[in-house]
């Protein structure tokens, strides 16, 4: 065995009956370092490149005493990282007043007292008590940082809940209160103006909820991308023309511009550039009151990456707050005008992850009084590089909300439990001349599949009696010719994995979307 000490004393006889007495110790070896003063000895204790063992201290040097020397070596845990024994000479010293022990000093005693037996058990027990020591004072520490992250915890438990509990029931509020005028007096002058409003809040419900089921898939690890070929100049103006209506609605400009070196075509995940983008883009409209927002891409060929800056007039994000921005369930201490800050701090933290998952980045370009930039990015190597990875999809067919398809002579069944939803569906589908059944069960939804001949199935998943998952295994084990669609509220991958088991034909999920259900519909019905 050997162990490294370090002996402080200014006086070299007396550092002299210290090393020759541990070199008297049978048992143990010793690899020492003397050093003259208090800084030194400090000095050296940092810049060790192997951790001392142990340090003898002489009490009074010329540039500092024990006490100061030792206050000087505590961390913040109030404990020093290596056992330390003082030396005293002849004179008296009362150790209680100063309480040595309590400082992390193992053991004390006068250099007269010195002899190879004695040093060798004390430096012995001076080493075994500091690392019982080191381990109750790791043992405190880790039980306050359990206990601050169990704080931390439960007061974000706390923050989140009041920001859900705003976030539903202000829209709730809005449609509630809006479905009861339009009850009393369906023909109100603003009965139009009362319906956007019921519209507009469901939609923030529903986005809402989408930003809570991508939190969870982040924090889960099963939030994912799907890499297929594009045009990303489509999907950027695209989306820009989407948003420009919401910019237009307060008076901004929405402007875009595209590079002339982006490619006709890249790889990438096309569905989360846009989800990105309009998150982006929607930040910027919600915190500008004047002026407009400015989109740019351009693509950075030396690392094949696609870069879109997108710029506001808004107040800027501060300084001291822009670290947190991308920390989930924080807004990064934006408000808009009125002082007002809407969400619940989702959308950055998943634009952020996705912008990571694309291969890209985003960051706060910049900020300051006259608005912000952010810059995101993401690998888009074009179709056929050595490195892509790029798949192929087939673009859905689509439909136009403005009139109804005409799918005159076909019949359907809609398995739904739910009143409500039984007859939205059926007022959707009416103006298109499906002839429609219900079934309010998976049993019942069986037995009329069986005893009746249909086009198509539209199957709810989770319902009494029989769920859609059983209704659905059950009329593929009995050959229904019909396709099956799943409508599901859980828009989850496993969820979606489960009904593609099951025997589903398709998926659509709640709630229902005219144009997806219309398109699905052409799909199957007009074969």
């Amino acid at each position: 065995m050997k162990r490294r000490v370090l002996i402080i004393d200014d006086t070299p006889e007396d550092r002299e009956i210290v090393t020759r007495a541990l070199r008297q110790d049978s048992q143990v070896r010793y690899d020492l370092k003397e050093v003259t003063s208090g800084t030194e000895g400090l000095n050296e204790l940092q810049r060790a490149n192997s951790p001392y063992d142990l340090v003898f201290l002489d009490y009074q040097l010329p540039d500092m005493n024990a006490e100061q020397f030792v206050s000087k070596l505590i961390g913040p845990d109030q404990a020093p990282a290596v056992p330390i024994i003082v030396l005293t000479g002849s004179m008296a010293v009362d150790f209680s007043a100063i309480g040595p022990l309590e400082h992390g000093v193992q053991d004390f005693f006068t250099k007269n007292e010195v002899t190879p037996e004695v040093l060798g058990r004390v430096a012995k027990n001076a080493i075994e008590r500091h690392r019982l020591l080191r381990r109750l004072v790791d043992s405190e520490r880790a039980a306050d940082e359990a206990r601050e992250s169990a704080e931390r915890a439960s007061r974000a438990k706390s923050h989140f809940l009041t920001l859900i509990s705003h976030e539903l029931r202000t829209p709730l509020t809005a449609i509630l209160g809006f479905a009861k005028l339009l009850t009393d007096n369906p023909s109100a002058e603003d009965a139009d103006q009362m319906l956007r409003m019921v519209s507009d809040s469901g939609e923030h419900l529903r986005d809402l909820l989408n930003d809570l089921i991508d939190m969870a898939k982040v924090e889960a690890g099963t939030l994912d991308v799907e890499m297929e070929e594009f045009n990303p100049s489509d999907v950027i103006r695209a989306t820009c023309q989407l948003m420009e209506l919401r910019a237009s609605d307060k008076g901004l400009t929405l402007t875009h511009e595209l590079a002339d070196n982006i490619p006709p075509a890249v790889c990438s995940d096309p569905t989360r550039v846009r989800q990105v983008l309009i998150n982006l883009l929607g930040n910027a409209i919600k915190f500008s009151e004047t002026g407009g927002i400015r989109c740019r891409a351009v693509y950075d060929e030396q690392q094949t990456k696609l870069v879109m800056l997108v710029s506001d007039t808004g107040p800027g994000v501060p300084d001291s707050l822009a670290e947190t921005l991308f920390t989930p369930f924080v807004q990064g201490g934006r408000n808009s005008k009125d002082g007002h800050r809407e969400g619940v701090g989702l959308g950055l933290a998943i634009s952020h992850r996705l912008a990571e998952m694309m291969g890209g980045d985003l960051s706060l370009e910049s900020t300051g009084q006259s608005g912000s930039t952010f810059r995101f990015s993401v690998l888009a190597e074009e179709p056929g590089s050595s490195d892509s990875s790029c798949g192929t999809r087939v673009a859905a067919e689509t439909v136009s909300s403005d009139a109804a398809p005409d799918f005159a002579g076909k019949r359907v069944l809609v398995a739904e439990d739910t009143l409500a939803n039984q007859y939205l569906i059926r007022r959707l589908l009416e103006p298109t001349g499906v002839g429609i059944e219900i079934a309010e069960n998976g049993a019942e939804a069986v037995r009329l599949a069986a005893n009746s001949d249909f086009d198509l199935i539209l199957m709810d998943m989770l319902m009494p009696v029989m769920d859609g998952y059983t209704a659905t295994e059950q009329l593929c084990q009995q050959d229904c010719p019909a396709p099956i669609i799943a409508i599901t509220a859980a828009a989850i991958a496993s969820d979606n994995r489960r009904c593609r088991r099951a025997g589903c034909a398709d998926i659509i999920t709640k709630p229902i979307d005219s144009d997806r259900l219309f398109s699905v519909l052409a799909h199957y019905l007009q074969k």
